[in-house]
């Protein structure tokens, strides 16, 4: 499963919660500087840009990462499902 970095104005987030709840490792963040603190510190496959935070544009061009920036009407399951595309397992199922 991907780790993830969700950039919010606003915590605690029902998002990351039910990321973790699919498997997903997550992190919430307030602001761009604690997200490249975790993007430093451990391996994050994705960072997930809030539909509340100011200016994505510029927070999308400092992360220098497959970024996802959410509409005002992303579910968790949008992202559980985006992330499924981007980062499918590595498992192969038997049929």
């Amino acid at each position: 499963m991907a780790s993830v970095v969700y950039l919010t104005t606003r915590a605690p987030s029902r998002l990351v919660g039910e990321l973790m709840l699919a498997g997903h490792r997550a992190w919430e963040c307030l602001s761009v500087s604690e997200v490249l603190y975790i993007c430093e510190r451990e391996a994050v496959d994705a960072v997930v840009i809030g539909a509340d935070v100011e200016d994505p544009d510029v927070v999308e061009a400092q992360m220098r990462r497959i970024t996802l920036r959410l509409n005002p009407q992303a579910t968790a399951r949008d992202v559980v499902w985006e992330l499924a595309q981007l980062f499918p397992p590595t498992a192969p199922t038997i049929q």
